[in-house]
């Protein structure tokens, strides 16, 4: 059927000759797209080359992964869905000559024969069915003649002029109901945005790591303390991509599965104490970690551990346990064992025909490159491979599902008397709570009552309710709130955004004292505690040279 593959770029003209057909124009880099273009015996077909293609296509038709790594676009691929029909007269103005950035081995692998049936299937199917949903995005909906096609309906996605004679794209209910029916995760996957799961339900933006989604409640947020940003997947589009609203929609609207989401099914899930703890209560794994590699007393460990407030899994992982007064409603997992990565390099021909080097970081043993680039020489790579190495986290950090929003680790030490005068000391993590306790809790006395709560990262919400429980159990306010948060550009702006809010002008009018503490040594108050500890072994080794070379 069909003879040979050609790459080929389409012209200016055959855009203006499709300007109100969306599916094809509704990118301002579409004038400059190339692709493969096959024929048979009645039409010229062309496949777009896009660089980000939805994973789930690729997934369907593996034949069409073409990953341009010169480029750092490991997700490239043929589109059929965006397949477009040109009349074979029309071939020589509608296209021009492409230069091809795909290596020589990655051609060959492109058979002919697979695009070729692919594209013939792919065609077959959409003329039986071209009025089903899942091909609502496909161009093939402006070529119905060219195609032998019976109209049935006008093509669903056109553009029309506003009075002033500038393009704009109408939004219906029914459109906007079904964007917010759509999956944020599938929406990032058609769209080729890197994430990464933090934990059962929640993924996190590559490239943007306060950004996380949740895919129970089909919600996002940043936090980053410096924005204000959050809410549903039309949201998130607008956020993200910077587009308008009826933009955002036409974007949800093109992703494979839009409008699946059931919110019927999203309800509050109590939380449930998983059964993944070591049996015999032993905990060696746990404090072997926290007291060698955390550099925290083991006397404070088995406090906590009594108490219920940290438990060792059968994966030898620590779980620090949410509480509130003698019910568990959440709990944190932290992994004892470093996470394993690997960078790999590679030099790439360029259009001039000069050498250049890509660079990949990934986890050991997974396929999903976490950051990749291109850069000019090895000691490049090797150096931003050794960078974006240096922005992952060390060890696996997870929130367990259904974790009472609201909430966080947290213990108290001093006094029990209600009366007695309270603080509450705030953190990032459960790690930087603990060793604030062990560093200054003993500042505070026996008769003071001081709850240390971990914000499980920058979590404001946590701040405030832990307030009003403080509020509600007590009678009263805390006299004073320490903000013992990391000493970086992200502590500070919450700082700065905690100290702007009206609740805590109220709070400060009403006699309460917030105090910002800062580690004296790193940026969080347990790599302070591991630099003390340090110092004072090197200290006592010091001493312990001494007393053996004196001579009495």
């Amino acid at each position: 059927m069909m003879e040979t593959i050609t790459f080929v770029k389409l012209s200016a003209q055959f855009f203006e000759a499709h300007k109100e057909d969306l599916e094809i124009t509704k990118k301002e880099t579409r004038p400059h797209l190339q692709g493969a273009v096959l024929y048979d015996e009645k039409n010229t077909f062309f496949i777009p080359l896009r660089s980000n293609c939805n994973p789930y296509h690729m997934k369907k038709y593996p034949e069409l992964y073409v990953p341009l790594p010169l480029e750092g676009k490991p997700n490239a691929g043929l589109d059929l869905r965006k397949t477009v029909v040109i009349d074979s007269g029309q071939l020589k103005d509608f296209t021009v000559e492409a230069f091809v950035k795909i290596p020589k081995q990655q051609l060959m692998e492109l058979k002919k024969v697979n695009v070729d049936r692919l594209l013939t299937n792919y065609l077959s199917d959409y003329r039986q069915h071209s009025n089903r949903q899942k091909y609502k995005i496909s161009a093939f909906q402006y070529f119905h003649k060219e195609l032998g096609i019976k109209p049935t309906q006008e093509p669903t996605q056109k553009k029309k002029l506003n009075n002033k004679g500038t393009n704009v794209v109408s939004v219906t209910d029914e459109m906007i109901e079904q964007a917010k029916h759509t999956r944020i995760l599938d929406y990032v996957k058609y769209y080729g945005i890197p994430v990464k799961r933090t934990s059962g339900a929640e993924y996190e933006l590559v490239e943007r790591k306060n950004v996380k989604f949740d895919t129970r409640k089909n919600l996002f947020k940043d936090y980053n303390p410096s924005q204000n940003a959050g809410g549903d997947i039309i949201n998130f589009a607008k956020y993200i991509d910077g587009v308008n609203f009826p933009q955002a929609i036409q974007k949800i609207l093109a992703v494979d599965g839009s409008g699946n989401f059931d919110f019927s099914l999203v309800q509050s899930q109590p939380f449930v104490m998983p059964q993944i703890f070591e049996t015999d209560g032993r905990f060696n794994e746990v404090m072997t970690y926290l007291v060698n590699e955390r550099k925290f007393e083991a006397s404070t460990i088995k406090k906590l551990v009594e108490n219920g407030l940290i438990k060792q899994t059968q994966n030898k992982e620590v779980a620090f346990i949410w509480a509130d007064g003698e019910k568990d409603v959440g709990m944190t997992l932290q992994g004892t064992k470093k996470l394993e990565y690997e960078t790999s390099t590679f030099e790439m021909e360029d259009k001039e025909g000069g050498k250049k080097t890509a660079w990949l970081l990934k986890r050991k043993g997974k396929r999903e490159p976490l950051a990749y680039g291109l850069v000019e020489s090895q000691e490049e790579a090797q150096k931003a491979g050794a960078l974006a190495l240096k922005k992952e986290r060390q060890y696996k950090k997870q929130i367990w599902r259904n974790s009472t929003t609201g909430h966080g680790f947290n213990f108290r030490s001093g006094t029990l008397k209600s009366e007695a005068q309270g603080k509450i000391v705030f953190t990032e993590a459960a790690m930087d709570a603990i060793a604030y306790f062990e560093l200054k809790g003993q500042d505070f006395g026996n008769e003071t009552r001081v709850h240390y709560q971990s914000l499980e990262g920058l979590k404001d919400n946590i701040l405030y309710k832990s307030m009003e429980r403080y509020e509600k159990r007590y009678g009263k306010c805390p006299e004073e709130i320490i903000l013992a948060v990391d000493n970086d550009v992200s502590g500070e702006a919450f700082v700065k955004k905690i100290m702007a809010d009206k609740r805590l002008k109220v709070y400060q009018e009403k006699g309460g004292k917030i105090t910002r503490d800062k580690a004296s040594e790193g940026k969080d108050f347990n790599e302070q505690l591991q630099v003390e500890k340090e110092k004072k072994r090197q200290s006592l080794t010091a001493c312990q040279e001494l007393d053996e070379g004196r001579d009495i």
